[in-house]
């Protein structure tokens, strides 16, 4: 599998374990030391894994369905590193009333000694009105 695969594998492992609310998933993922960082959307920035997983602990609720949608996916590869930007839309089905949320990400990948780690995730809001989707392919 080339580079750009793995890495496009790695950054859908990742929704999916978003989306699923899967933790064994989600630590798969990462780099799980203290270079990890993390920000939600309006959140600070948390740095280390254990403090990343605590916050994934702390919003994942079993009781949630979360549709999520990428858009305007791009990849950059540099040597031993890769950044993937996109749009992610999320609705969470099983919330009174239904919730929606878009948010800018960009998610930075270390290639490890046998694979591609998520080094940080970003996600930054997007106000819902002044958001335009866009249809594009990979980059």
């Amino acid at each position: 599998m080339s580079d750009k695969d793995e890495i496009l594998k790695a950054n859908d492992n990742f929704y999916s374990a978003l989306a699923t609310r899967d933790l064994k998933a989600m630590e798969k993922v990462w780099q799980t030391d203290e270079k990890a960082g993390c920000v939600h959307p309006g959140w600070a920035i948390m740095r280390n894994w254990e403090t990343i997983m605590q916050s994934w602990e702390s919003i994942f609720d079993p009781q949630d369905q979360v549709d999520i949608k990428l858009s305007q996916v791009s990849l950059e590869i540099s040597s031993d590193m890769a950044w993937v930007t996109c749009i992610q839309e999320m609705t969470y089905i099983k919330r009174k009333p239904v919730t929606f949320n878009i948010s800018q990400s960009t998610n930075i990948f270390k290639k490890d000694t046998d694979r591609w780690v998520m080094l940080i995730h970003h996600a930054s809001p997007i106000i819902v009105s002044s958001y335009r989707p866009q249809v594009s392919s990979i980059q």
